[in-house]
């Protein structure tokens, strides 16, 4: 392997303001060859901002290790050619002692750049490495785990809690299938310690802490076990727009989720699909001052014959950081084997289940053990999925008909930015908050009567120029904290967020490019309240 500018290898100038020349980005080829790839050997002139590319091939596995690129300049890892197929190895691609890797496959749509298959572990980031990322990898057939993040603590106490934090770790745009254990184990799952033995002796010993985690984006069916487990993450973690598909198929006991949020963590998990798991959707077992939100369940535990009982989601008995509750919010929950929500942490403060779907569980709505204290309000609960009104759920649509009793049935809630739904839609809309995962979009509810608020509020005039947009109000003490303008279809135009203050009259103006001569309607939201207004909007030459 040599550093080289020719050919298919390609260098770039990077410049520091001003247009001095800063350093030379270069690209590494690699065969299946070179599976190991040390950045103290045959990759030490692998610099940050490079490249390295893996050809196209059937490859065992490879070992990236002691590769350092910077927070501004990370080290690309990518397939060259075509996809990697890695196979029969103990694990595809592991990581070692490296830091700032984007590890990235990239294929034709529908397919993935690294293809992992018949290994104990797809990918594995471990040895003390930390700021990675991970996406555009399909992994099947592994023996143990699909994605594994975590380094074990040893004699050498390099890994334990205060001596290593594990930093940014990004998974996304993945596809793990038929995997034995764990879709992705991330953290180690003993937040709370446990021994090893060391020296001729039993050293109790604690696992190092995750800080910065996105899981997102990613794809995972037939688990054996939980889909996807993160422990000890204890800050900025965030699962979301995950699909998980028949999680614990193996019925190992406690191993049996589509979400698993373990042992020291606190991540918000929103926006999720877990569907026909034989577990229970969520188990919420960390240290609290979460949100769970914008998630659809369907048949959690519906196909496990066995004994005990599986929920849409399950918070345990463990101890939560102080002062801190479980926050499960606005989530749809259909059809589970037992309880809709089961909630058992005695020792868990301003716990609350609001604004949630449940129907058709197969035990109680909402079970909560002997001393707990969970706040429940606006939370549709009823037997018969048809009351819901979904859109078509024989056909996996659980998004709300207009005419459903959850829309415009929800409450905002007190210091959770809630701003989007389950499909990345805006909420609320147009004025009101729905109950569930979903937002309905109907445009049949802009056809809204015209509302008033005291003591004055009058569009003074509305007019399109030249690109820009212009609306001048009149108002009395009110605060605007935003506006949003829709066609009358349901389509939005734009938001406006100028915050103007009241009172007297205050203007937006806004470049919105071309714009039909039209009756519009804009929604005007206020710290307490929001208003609809039908507008008919002209051009001025």
């Amino acid at each position: 392997m040599k550093r080289t500018y020719s050919g298919l290898i390609i260098f770039t100038l990077l410049f520091l303001p001003g247009g001095s020349i800063q350093t030379f980005a270069a690209h590494f080829i690699f065969g299946p060859d070179q599976t190991v790839i040390n950045g103290r050997g045959n990759a030490s002139a692998v610099k940050p901002g490079d490249t390295i590319y893996l050809t196209s091939s059937a490859w065992q596995f490879v070992l990236l290790r002691s590769l350092h690129g910077t927070a501004t300049q990370p080290i690309l890892v990518q397939n060259f050619g075509g996809p990697v197929l890695f196979s029969n190895g103990n694990y595809g691609i592991k990581f070692d002692t490296c830091s700032y890797i984007r590890c990235i496959g990239t294929a034709a749509a529908g397919s993935y750049g690294f293809i992992i298959s018949a290994v104990s572990a797809g990918v594995a980031i471990q040895g003390l490495s930390t700021c990675i990322e991970i996406a555009g990898i399909e992994v099947y057939n592994a023996t143990w785990s699909g994605i594994v993040a975590k380094t074990d603590p040893d004699c050498s106490f390099l890994s334990t809690r205060g001596h290593y934090v594990m930093r940014n770790i990004s998974i996304h745009d993945n596809y793990l299938h038929e995997i034995a254990n764990e879709g992705m184990y991330l953290g180690h799952s003993y937040f709370s310690g446990y021994t090893i033995h060391c020296n001729g002796k039993d050293t109790l010993v604690y696992p190092h802490l995750v800080r910065g985690l996105n899981v997102c984006n990613n794809r995972v069916e037939n688990t054996g076990w939980d889909g996807i487990q993160v422990s000890s993450a204890d800050s900025a973690c965030y699962v979301n727009n995950n699909s998980v598909f028949h999680d614990s198929q193996a019925e190992v006991f406690a191993q049996m989720s589509g979400f698993l949020l373990g042992g020291g963590s606190s991540c918000n998990c929103f926006s999720n699909l877990i569907k026909d798991g034989k577990g229970d959707g969520i188990d919420e077992l960390g240290q609290g001052g979460n949100y769970i939100y914008n998630n659809l369940i369907v048949n959690p535990g519906k196909n496990f014959p066995g004994p005990g009982q599986k929920h849409g989601i399950y918070v345990g008995t463990q101890t939560p950081a102080p002062g801190r509750g479980y926050n499960l919010v606005f989530n749809t929950i259909v059809s589970p084997l037992a309880n809709g929500i089961d909630f058992r942490n005695t020792g868990a403060v301003n716990s609350m289940a609001s604004d949630n779907i449940i129907t058709n569980p197969g035990g109680e709505y909402i079970k909560t053990a002997s001393g707990t204290t969970l706040s429940q309000q606006d939370n549709l609960l009823l037997p018969d999925i048809s009351e819901i009104k979904f859109i078509n759920p024989s056909i996996g649509n659980y998004d709300l008909q207009p005419t459903s009793p959850a829309v415009n049935k929800g409450s905002p809630l007190t210091g959770f930015p809630l701003n989007t739904d389950f499909a990345g839609r805006s909420r609320p809309w147009p004025v009101k908050y729905d109950i569930g995962a979903f937002e309905c979009h109907d445009s049949s509810l802009l056809a809204v009567e015209e509302k008033t608020i005291a003591p004055d509020f009058t569009i003074i005039h509305c007019y399109y120029k030249s690109g820009y947009l212009y609306i001048s109000l009149s108002l009395t003490e009110k605060k605007i904290l935003s506006a949003e303008l829709y066609t009358m279809q349901g389509k939005q135009i734009l938001t406006i967020c100028n915050s103007p203050e009241g009172p007297g009259t205050i203007e937006f103006d806004k470049f919105v490019g071309e714009l039909e001569n039209a009756c519009y309607i804009c929604i005007f939201h206020f710290s307490d309240s929001s208003v609809s207004r039908k507008m008919y909007i002209i051009s001025l030459k």
